[in-house]
């Protein structure tokens, strides 16, 4: 398992740093800005946080907390307060007019996919500034445009208890992201620019008073990255959140400053219809067609008064900070001078119908963007909450309103709402069968898992903790809902907040570097230019003594290589080199940093000082290299033909190229059929066939995303401002430094060998193509010759010859079954009536012992009533029957095989047996079953004979 350390929480980290930055609020917060405006600051004497506000009538820092209830409900704000109310996509377009249009104006770029896919240590987008980190937040790479705003999707599991009930909550949402990158030397604007930009959107823009907003000093941290923010509340709501990194945080808490400054301004879209509107909920609001359609469907009438009544006060529902939420219920209740029973009937089905529409909106947006439901990682969140709406469906009684058919609509109308924000959907022809095959999935739960449950609640009395919560979701797979099903226990309310919180409090263990090349020059790769190149000459830069070879001096680097190091799947090159007069083989070639390390197969003489800047002439294994670059190029092939077969939801999930073979692992949700298998290596020969021509160069990264999209990402994450493009053209393009051929021609022929499930949600393709094709067809080949020959047949006679064949083998065997079986029943009942028999030898011809286990039990009662017992011997076995336990030391050929075999010699013996041909038969006891599996000693044939045994003739 990849190695962890213990790390402090993010909350921990803002806890140490509050205090400094309350303390001198002029040197971390943009307080002239502030003061401009007309604000001022004060303390919340509920919170005791320190906010600024425009009017002494704000006597609370205005969270929802502080003030109690949303106070914009039913009043609406702004120029909703006015009669002009908007629209979820109106929001955004108000929100990109201000700001594209504001003293330093910011440049509104498209949305990134939500599944992460240029980064390593994140699945899914949860915020905006996730679509910058590491490398534009670093300074490594340049932004798309810098400022810049993006209405990100975004994607949280953590918080899936309040969605339905505050408003606030959502499982994927729409970020409103203001980020900005101040380099060294190139400034852009910092925190007055941004608080000043974000209250001119507020007040000129919503139109909102001033006397209304209120902003409270806060410190953020995350993602290693810590400094202060200012959060904005009007009417008892969190509107956006301005986080200003300033500060480089370790897990122990610590920071130092960060040479580049960045702005990430965050705002949820769904919050600004709702506080301009006043609308009871968000949903209302968000979801406006899908809700609308789906309260059609499902024949449901909103009880608007109460939700109108509720609305203001749900914001105490938050389950992270109530403490007895049956309490908070009957305090609402008393508020609205309503019965409780009357509140939770009118709320409840309302408020599973928002669950439903988020969760599956928060589906459809990660299965577009490249991603599956499973049991492992991201994708287990992703199936958790599809499984959750199954129920909710099924609970409902509305399943039946709704069906797969209905579903699928649903998920149509989302798109609907999102259409004037995001655009119009491409067609996704797996979408169905992917949600058809999850549902099939939930229905029939994996008895495995359900027995594993069962055994733990078992060994528990019927209790679990939230541990054991966690495992049964976590390691096997089983979605909450389905062990509240089978457990009978509720789904505890601070489930997903300890889970989310485990996986803050761990972080990846630095990745251990074993030789420092950070002082030394670049290593030229030769092989970008020209993978042609088979020999050339270089000089030395440094020769390593290599930690796992006992510090021989065997690693050698040079100022340039044409050896491709093993790097993105493929293997290394191999060659040799001349070094002083000396041969030697390059055995390996790994990438350290950015220098190239050659393993050769034996050190280097004399003092590795006396060798720099020495001559080193070197030769490629040319036939290796070819190879490789054909798997290589290969690998691109099949993966475009994987995707046009089965459709878009596949992706590349890991790769690796040897000379022997390939293999290719892609997203899909099902093991393939034979016939996908055929049309994918159809696919991928025509695309061979038709001589495309392939392209490799390099380009800046944000115009390689702009023309091909995040589908360059097939490998993983790329660092630096450029990629290295390899254009199959019209059928793949990614980001790939590998070697690759110059026509698809060069490849040959692809041959696909199997294809196996790795995972759930994850399907192996092998395959070998070149010569490495050629050859396996060959075998293929000759091994139909063969049985042409064999057979006297036809090509075309050889399935209805096997199928013939192998219908009468089964025959024949069953037939044969029948008379072992008639033969050891006599072979028993002939020793059990023979009194020169009590302890009968037979000698088995048997591969295993399965048929003795099966059937020999049945005559256990026999034997006792007789006396008698039978023991079979072959050369891999030793199965034993006893009547009578006294007719043989057990103990004695225990130890026999253990001085013989050894420890790992096992003797099973038991002193009870059940018939298995009937279950009902009462078990026979006081009697002797024994076996031994393995090689047996020649030994163990005198014991038993020494023993009395007898051999049966």
């Amino acid at each position: 398992p990849e190695a962890t350390i213990k790390t402090l929480t993010a909350k921990e980290m803002k806890n140490l740093a509050k205090p400094e930055f309350a303390k001198t609020p002029e040197l971390f917060y943009p307080t002239q800005v502030f003061s401009q405006f007309g604000f001022h600051r004060a303390k919340c004497p509920k919170c005791g946080a320190n906010y600024w506000r425009h009017t002494e009538a704000r006597d609370t820092c205005g969270d929802s907390n502080c003030v109690g209830s949303y106070q914009f409900i039913g009043v609406g704000t702004g120029k909703g307060a006015k009669g002009n109310k908007i629209t979820y996509a109106q929001a955004w377009e108000g929100f990109r007019n201000s700001l594209t249009s504001a003293r330093i104006p910011c440049t509104a770029i498209e949305r990134y996919p939500v599944v992460a896919r240029w980064r390593n240590d994140v699945e899914y987008v949860a915020a905006g500034i996730y679509c910058f980190q590491p490398y534009c937040v670093t300074g490594e790479m340049k932004a798309p445009a810098n400022p810049l705003i993006c209405p990100q999707f975004s994607v949280r599991f953590n918080d899936l208890d309040n969605i339905g009930i505050t408003g606030r909550h959502y499982s994927g949402f729409i970020m409103l992201g203001l980020q900005v990158f101040n380099l060294p030397g190139q400034y852009v604007f910092f925190k007055e620019e941004c608080v000043e930009f974000n209250l001119r959107w507020l007040i000129e823009e919503l139109q909102i008073e001033p006397d209304q907003i209120t902003l409270i000093e806060d410190v953020w941290a995350g993602g290693g990255n810590l400094g202060p923010s200012v959060e904005y509340f009007v009417g008892g709501l969190e509107v956006g959140n301005m986080v200003f990194m300033q500060y480089k945080t370790f897990p122990d808490g610590s920071r130092e400053e960060l040479p580049v400054k960045v702005i990430d301004v965050g705002i949820g879209l769904e919050r600004i219809p709702w506080l301009i509107n006043g609308t009871p909920t968000s949903y209302m609001d968000v979801f406006q067609n899908a809700f609308n359609w789906l309260k059609g469907k499902l024949e449901i009438d909103v009880n608007q008064e109460v939700w109108e009544k509720f609305g203001p006060l749900s914001c105490r529902l938050n389950i992270d900070e109530v403490e007895d939420v049956d309490k908070t219920w009957r305090d609402i209740a008393g508020m609205i001078n309503l019965p409780v029973e009357t509140v939770k009937a009118a709320i409840a089905p309302i408020k599973d119908m928002y669950i439903v529409l988020d969760h599956t909106r928060t589906v459809l947006m990660i299965i577009e963007d490249g991603s599956l439901p499973s049991n492992v990682g991201g994708g287990a969140n992703v199936r958790n909450i599809l499984r959750r709406v199954f129920a909710l469906l099924k609970k409902n009684g509305w399943w039946e309103k709704l069906g797969m058919d209905g579903l699928i609509d649903l998920f149509q109308m989302h798109k609907v709402d999102l259409r004037e924000i995001y655009g119009d959907f491409k067609e996704y022809k797996s979408f169905r069968s992917i949600i058809e095959g999850e549902y099939e999935r939930w229905t029939k739960t994996d008895q495995e898992q359900r027995v594993k449950l069962e055994k733990l609640l078992k060994k528990n009395n019927g209790k679990l903790t939230i541990d054991d919560w966690i495992l049964a979701m976590q390691s096997w797979g089983i979605p909450a809902d389905v062990i509240a099903q089978i457990s009978g226990i509720e789904v505890p309310g601070n489930l997903y907040y300890e889970i989310d919180y485990r996986a803050q409090t761990c972080a990846k263990a630095p990745e251990v570097i074993l030789y420092n090349t950070a002082h030394l020059q670049e290593t030229e790769s030769l092989y970008y230019a020209n993978h042609h190149l088979s020999h050339g000459t270089s000089s030395v830069v440094e020769i390593f003594p290599n930690v796992s070879q006992g510090n021989q001096l065997n690693i050698l680097i040079l100022d340039k290589s044409g050896f491709y190091p093993t790097s993105g799947g493929q293997d290394h090159d191999e060659g040799k080199l001349i070094f002083k007069g000396e041969e030697y083989k390059v055995l390996d070639v790994q990438k350290v940093g950015h220098c190239v390390l050659h393993i050769l197969d034996h050190p280097i003489p004399g003092d590795p000082a006396e060798h720099k800047n020495a001559e080193v002439e070197w030769w490629i294994d040319m036939d290796r290299r070819n190879q490789l670059r054909r798997h290589h190029t290969a690998t691109h092939i099949v993966y475009a033909s994987s995707r046009k077969v089965l459709g878009p939801h596949v992706w590349q999930h890991g790769a690796k190229k040897t000379v022997d073979n390939a293999h290719l692992d892609i997203t899909h949700y099902r093991s393939l059929t034979h016939e996908e298998e055929m049309a994918i290596e159809n696919e991928a020969n025509r695309i061979i066939s038709n001589c495309v021509r392939i392209n490799k160069f390099f380009m800046n990264k944000t115009e390689a995303e702009k023309e091909y999209g995040f589908n360059l990402y097939q490998g993983g994450i790329v660092p630096g401002n450029s990629l290295r493009v390899v254009n199959i053209e019209g059928v793949d393009t990614e980001a790939c430094c590998g070697t690759h051929c110059d026509n698809t021609s060069e490849v040959g022929w692809i041959r696909l060998l199997k294809t196996h499930r790795v995972s759930d949600g994850i399907v192996r393709l092998y395959y070998v193509a070149g010569e490495k094709a050629i050859a396996r067809l060959n075998e293929e080949d000759k091994v139909i010759n063969n049985l042409n020959e064999l057979w006297g047949i036809s090509l075309n006679e050889i399935v209805p010859t096997a199928e013939r064949f192998f219908n009468d083998y089964k025959k024949l065997d069953t037939k044969v079954k029948k008379q072992e079986l008639k033969l050891l029943e006599l072979t028993i009942r002939c020793i059990a009536s023979d009194p020169n028999y009590r302890l009968a030898l037979v000698q088995s011809d048997q591969k295993n012992p399965t048929i003795y286990f099966s059937y020999l039990k049945t005559y256990a009662q026999l034997l006792k009533d007789e006396g008698k017992g039978i023991i079979f011997v072959s050369d891999n076995f030793v199965y034993g029957l006893l009547g009578n336990p006294n007719l043989l030391s057990v103990d004695a050929l225990k130890e026999l095989l253990r001085t013989t075999k050894g420890e790992s010699a096992k003797l099973a013996v038991k002193n009870k047996v059940q018939d298995t041909k009937n279950k009902k038969a009462k078990a026979v006891e006081d009697i002797c079953e024994f076996s031994y599996v393995g090689e047996v000693p020649a030994q163990v044939q005198e014991f038993l004979n020494q023993q009395g045994g007898r051999t049966f003739e």
